[in-house]
């Protein structure tokens, strides 16, 4: 049922990254809203089942939105690794790293497959831009965590973990047990 409702999620956020949130093809302000999808995949949900749930994703994102076959799904399952081995490698806690990461993970994958489709394909692609890789970067780590808390809401209920409110109180004692 995870697998189901989170390709179902993820086809929702497609459609609405290629048609209410993309303009144009080169517009600045627009987020890659399955990114943030893949980077919380990567984050909390185990290898097999992630790569499940991308592989349908992949292959719409690459007829809706591709120039060149086959470039969406080296995206997203270059970001998934990337971010899934990084993850699993990294001594500090994860609040401190995951939005800061998927940034910096989308930059790199996103010029990695850039830079090898313009050497396999010269010319096909739009010319890197800094300053637009760079805002749609910056627009990923603004909606990420609004979509990482539906993500996490998403898959409590689909796994049928109810999250409850969990009242504020102070403890007495020694709270570091």
């Amino acid at each position: 049922m995870l697998i189901v409702g989170f390709v179902f999620l993820g086809l929702i956020l497609i459609v609405l990254q290629t048609t209410v949130f993309m303009l144009t093809p080169t517009w600045a302000a627009a987020p890659d809203l399955y990114y943030i999808m893949i980077a919380y995949l990567a984050y909390r949900i185990d290898l097999l089942r992630g790569l499940v749930i991308l592989l349908p994703l992949s292959c719409v994102l690459d007829v809706f939105s591709g120039t060149v076959i086959g470039m969406y799904p080296a995206i997203c399952y270059g970001g998934y690794l990337l971010l899934k081995f990084i993850s699993a490698k990294m001594p500090v806690r994860e609040s401190l790293y995951q939005i800061p990461l998927i940034a910096v993970s989308f930059l790199v994958v996103h010029w990695l497959v850039f830079e090898v489709l313009n050497f396999v394909i010269p010319g096909v692609l739009i010319p890197w831009s800094w300053p637009l890789m760079l805002i749609r970067a910056g627009l990923i780590v603004l909606f990420s965590f609004p979509l990482f808390r539906l993500f996490e809401f998403l898959s409590h209920h689909l796994l049928g973990k109810f999250a409850t409110l969990k009242i504020l109180r102070s403890r007495s004692g020694n709270q570091f047990r």
